[in-house]
């Protein structure tokens, strides 16, 4: 704060000042580099001297290990502990020893990784003139080295010479982007001039002289000084670590960047983080038990207190020797630890290693594999093992359609040229006009067979295959060789060749701009043979909304009528769900083009990025104006196999599927009706607005006729779709946002066209955080990466154009129909595994450690433990530990077929209701009433003494064994009664379990030496038949009213994976499944006008 006639004003803030960036120091050619960074690559967290001390102490950062650790502090406190330190000490190193070494086995696996990469052998020319061999993380910056095709690049280099004679590179940043499709680069045009041979690389001298490192993988500005000649460098000259050569036999470069300043390594950063609502919910349950819990240790110290201060006073045998107050706050740490065991220390472990299951039981599922047989290869993959149970949970889907919903395999199909649409254009209909003469036909297969940057290769049947950063430039490609214009080889830079009605032409390439998205065209300059009447012509491609502004007002060249034709058949081919771009020519003169090829070079050469590309981007304005049109293409993306399926299986789950897509509005639509996420009962609402005006307008009209009791009672069952355009669309969230809301909420299902990739990342933003639902995005591109990480799950598909969707998603999966099976069948599954076994593990503790809380009623609030130390100590670790673990592995109500059949089931689970405060305050009611019948089932006996045949009466060690076991055996059978699916591992789990606390008990009673208060206590216990009659007593009044309540549940409000329990077994019975059909019918009519927390089959036979 400032201060200023008396007063004080707060100081300006200045935002996003950035700190000035230290220049990069030079880098010499064939010179001494000192101070830069090592090239060695490590990712791990932990070395081997830091990984105790590390380990432990990011363990302990989560509050529920410190809260354990403060107890083992206490148990280690003779004078207020209770217990023997074991008690706690064991269970905590338990859990943490087990996170250890899964975290520990997990770096361990990046340490491999890192040392498969740093160990790896390139060439690097010494002074001598020699190729010696030299490992990747021993290169040092400045050396000259040789990459050889398919080898990965292992620093950011500065290309010099490649096998290719105009200095061409062709990559593969397929670990950089996701993109497999190649990318040509060059080495500078002087140093292929400069450099034959290692003896002129050897003999060169001077300097690198680039940007500092950044994390732009495609910006890059520099110029380097070889003997003395200037040379500007821009981002196709450096070839970045991580790309992988292709097509080009080698390439020789300067190591500019390393380690951990190449652009590889800057780009590397973790995920968002994301936590599931199980997750949330379980955090606050624990803080509510904790509460709880204190509460408990409060009533108990003032019981002491009381106790102390009154009745203890006149009994002398007690021999208390301090005041009550002391004994108090003694008691108070004392029954602190103990009643801490209703937390259950272990839970946190075993729900992490059943997470790591499911997502292992996902990625080994065949059904979710594109090749069964070959599941490793072919199935998901799981990166998120945190959001499996989140699954369950997803109202809104929000797909990409280009790769995500169709296959992005591009076919050539029509054309319309001059007015006059081709259907049959791509079963070569084009070439029998050309060769009768149309001129029209033969320029626009010429500018197809031209305008593009694909690489033609031949395979070794001698058939041509084109190579290309899109598949659309593929599919032109082809649809120009089906038609008898078939592009042969690119000659360096500057050369095509050409195949045209069997005569070969060569064309030489002037200038080639390419296609980008902000400019949606592209360009190729050319010299026309003398064959072919000679000049200079550009050749423009690109999508109607850009090339339609750019078309000659002249209507000598640009027939208006011509233009309205060619509008029409673009129309009518989005219509039917093609892809459609629009050709354009450019006669140019000499001069012209000298003035600008000038214009366009000298800013290639300014070294400033931002001010280059401005200056490129003015130059490509002022040339790519005036175009005679042509024509059009249209290109079929066909669907991905079971599309429709999928979409109507998550419609009728009561999941919202919005589509979003960059397509024009009619091939938008077209794909919806085609995959059945729009139909044609339903009714369509459209927005598309030319002002912010109209859009607030016509969002105003739809919530007046749609929003409101009054206007759902006129609708009806009809569901709603909207369709809205990407401009509306900017107004509806921004402006309109509220009535934008309203609006998406009553509709079935929604199709955003012609949208950009951040206002795909803002409309889920936007639902996400007014919804309050879970939202999912699915994508397979570079352009789908930030709605993928915005949504609360991100899934991505490995598309053909690359893998940086499925690098950057939540699960990675194979194809958009293996979304049906991850959400309604694992995500269902995980969700009811995951919710029951907190639930139980909570409710286990609680059962069995009460009854140290109703206990300290009969012993002064003494805090003396009713159980035995080893009991307590083995409680999480032995003997209640594999039940729920093989329950939360297995367990299924009904199988995945009766699911994929009846995704009705997914509407009941994604409320959540398996898993509220309310769910858990029944278990928990349970575990009191449990804890409840174990004391004073225990107190019962002991007050019909004697126990013995012989007369001899007993004491707290029996009483403890006793109440012991029956609280062991009977939380363990509490699980068996939530249980549907058994196999030889549950039934191991659970049998086994009861077997190991009798194997302990009977281990503790015959070693003395080690057990001396367990001594004889096996034949003490067991031999007495009033144990075991009262041990049934006890089964019967814990387990049979659960028994009955499950069962009054099913017989009177039967959920609907009842039903579909008995249509299962009872198949035969054809009243059951003619109740259950009639019954799935209703639900899939009333669709989402039904209440969510209302769907249930409650009807039976």
């Amino acid at each position: 704060m400032a201060k200023k006639h008396g007063k004080f004003v707060p100081k300006p803030i200045r935002l996003n000042v950035k700190k000035k960036q230290k220049k990069y120091p030079k880098v010499r050619i064939n010179g001494i580099n000192r101070g830069f960074v090592s090239n060695e690559i490590s990712t791990t967290k932990y070395t081997i001297f830091n990984f105790v001390f590390k380990n432990l102490f990011e363990q302990f950062r989560r509050i529920h290990n410190i809260y354990f650790l403060s107890i083992v502090i206490i148990t280690l406190i003779p004078a207020i502990s209770p217990l023997t330190p074991w008690t706690s000490i064991l269970p905590l190193a338990f859990v943490l020893i087990v996170t250890a070494l899964k975290d520990g086995y997990e770096d361990f696996q990046r340490f491999r990784a890192d040392q498969k990469v740093n160990y790896k052998n390139y060439r690097v020319l010494n002074s001598s003139g020699n190729w010696k061999k030299k490992k990747s993380k021993n290169l040092k910056v400045g050396d000259i080295v040789k990459v050889t095709e398919d080898q990965f690049f292992p620093s950011d280099v500065v290309a010099i010479k490649s096998s290719h004679e105009d200095g061409k590179v062709f990559i593969e940043t397929a670990q950089l982007d996701g993109e497999t499709n190649l990318k040509k680069y060059s080495a500078p045009k002087a140093c292929v001039e400069m450099i034959k041979s290692d003896e002129d690389i050897l003999s060169c001298k001077g300097f690198v002289n680039a940007e500092p490192p950044s994390v732009h993988l495609y910006k890059f500005a520099g110029f380097t000084k070889i003997n003395g000649k200037d040379i500007s460098l821009d981002e196709k000259n450096l070839l970045l670590r991580g790309a992988a050569l292709r097509n080009t036999e080698y390439v020789i470069g300067i190591v500019l960047y390393t380690g951990k300043i190449t652009k590889l390594s800057l780009n590397q950063k973790l995920p968002p983080s994301k936590f599931s609502t199980v997750e949330r919910r379980l955090n606050k349950s624990v803080i509510l038990i904790f509460c709880f819990n204190m509460c408990c240790v409060t009533v108990l110290t003032i019981g002491s207190a009381i106790f102390n201060s009154g009745e203890a006073d006149d009994a002398y045998y007690l021999q208390i020797d301090t005041n009550w107050i002391f004994q108090a706050v003694r008691d108070f740490f004392s029954y602190f630890a103990l009643l801490s065991f209703m937390i259950p220390m272990s839970l946190m472990v075993t729900l992490e290693v059943v997470k790591v299951m499911q997502g292992r039981f996902m990625e080994w599922d065949k059904e979710m594999a594109t090749d069964p047989n070959n599941v490793a290869n072919t199935g998901m993959n799981v990166k998120t093992t945190n959001l499996n149970d989140e699954l369950a949970l997803v109202k809104y889907v929000f797909s990409d359609k280009t790769g995500t919903l169709t296959e992005n395999v591009m076919e050539f199909q029509k054309t319309s040229i001059d007015g006059v649409c081709y259907d049959r254009a791509g079963e070569g209909e084009l070439e029998e006009e050309a060769r009768a003469g149309n001129v029209s036909v033969h320029d626009f297969l010429l500018n197809l067979a031209i305008c593009h940057a694909a690489q033609p290769e031949v395979g070794d049947d001698g058939e041509i295959s084109y190579q290309a950063q899109s598949p659309d430039e593929v599919a032109l490609c082809d649809g120009a060789k089906v038609n008898g214009f078939v592009f042969l080889q690119r000659i360096g830079e500057t050369k095509v060749v050409i195949k045209i009605l069997d005569e070969e032409i060569e064309f030489e390439v002037l200038r080639l701009i390419e296609f980008t998205s902000d400019r949606k065209r592209m360009s190729v300059i050319v010299r026309m043979p003398d064959s072919m009447g000679g000049g200079i012509r550009l050749f423009c491609k690109g999508a109607d909304s850009m090339m339609m502004k750019l078309l000659d007002d002249d209507e000598e060249n640009n027939d208006p009528e011509l233009k309205q034709t060619t509008l029409d058949d673009i129309e009518n081919f989005s219509k039917e769900g093609l892809r459609t771009l629009v050709f354009a020519y450019k006669d140019l003169d000499e001069d012209e083009y000298q003035e600008w090829e000038n214009d366009y070079g000298d800013a290639g050469k300014v070294v400033d990025p931002n001010k280059r590309e401005k200056l490129k981007a003015k130059a490509e304005k002022k040339l790519e104006k005036g175009f005679t049109l042509q024509g059009s293409t249209a290109i079929e993306d066909k669907l991905q196999p079971e599309v429709p399926e999928t979409i109507h299986n998550l419609l009728r789950a009561g999941v919202k599927v919005w589509v979003i897509t960059g397509d024009k509005r009619e091939t938008a639509i077209n794909i919806g009706f085609s995959c059945k996420l729009l139909s044609p009962s339903m009714e369509l609402l459209q927005i598309k607005a030319t002002s912010c005006e109209e859009c607030g307008e016509s969002l105003q009209s739809m919530v007046d006729s749609f929003v409101g009791i009054e206007a759902q009672k006129a609708r009806g069952d009809q569901q709603l779709g909207l369709v809205v355009d990407g401009q509306s669309l900017t107004w509806a969230l921004n402006e309109h946002q509220k009535n934008f809301l309203k609006i998406t909420e009553l509709c079935h299902s929604v199709v955003c066209c012609r949208v950009t990739p951040l206002q795909k990342a803002n409309v889920v933003k936007l639902l996400k955080e007014h919804t309050g639902q879970v939202c999912l995005s699915i994508g397979d591109g570079a352009n789908d990466v930030s709605m993928i990480q915005e949504a609360h799950i991100g899934v991505g598909i490995y598309g053909r154009e690359g893998t940086q969707a499925a690098r950057s998603a939540d699960y990675a999966i194979r194809q958009f129909r293996h979304l049906r099976r991850l959400m309604t069948i694992h995500g269902r599954y995980s969700f009811l595994r995951n919710a029951n076994l907190i639930q139980y593990s909570i409710y286990k503790n609680a059962a069995a450690f009460l009854v140290q809380f109703w206990f300290a009623f009969y012993c002064g609030y003494s805090a003396t433990t009713i159980y035995d130390d080893w009991i307590i100590t083995l409680f999480n670790i032995a003997f209640t530990s594999t039940p729920p673990l093989f329950y939360a592995i297995f367990e299924k109500d009904i199988d995945p077929e009766t699911i994929d059949q009846y995704p009705e089931v997914y509407r009941r689970v994604s409320t959540g209701y398996l898993f509220t405060y309310s769910s858990l305050f029944v278990w928990l009611l349970n575990a009191v009433w449990h804890s409840i019948v174990f004391i004073f089932v225990g107190v019962f006996l002991q007050a019909n003494e004697p126990f013995y045949f012989n007369g001899k009466t007993t004491g707290l060690r029996v009483m403890g064994n006793i109440v012991a076991t029956m609280a062991i055996v009977t939380v363990i059978l509490r699980i068996a009664i939530e249980t549907n699916h058994w196999n030889i591992l549950v039934h191991c789990g659970i049998w086994g379990s009861i077997s190991c606390y009798f194997l302990v008990l009977f281990v503790e009673s015959f070693i003395p030496a080690f057990f001396p208060r367990q001594y004889f206590m096996f034949i003490i216990v067991f031999q007495n038949p009033t144990f075991w009659f009262t041990f049934v007593i006890v089964l019967v009044i814990c387990l049979v009213p659960d028994i009955v309540v499950k069962h009054f549940h099913r017989e009177f409000y039967p959920e609907d994976w009842m039903i579909l329990q008995e249509a299962k077994k009872f198949k035969g019975a054809d009243y059951v499944e003619e109740e259950l059909g009639k019954r799935i019918k209703e639900m899939e009519t009333q669709g989402e006008n039904v209440d969510d927390n209302e769907i249930e089959l409650e009807d039976r036979a």
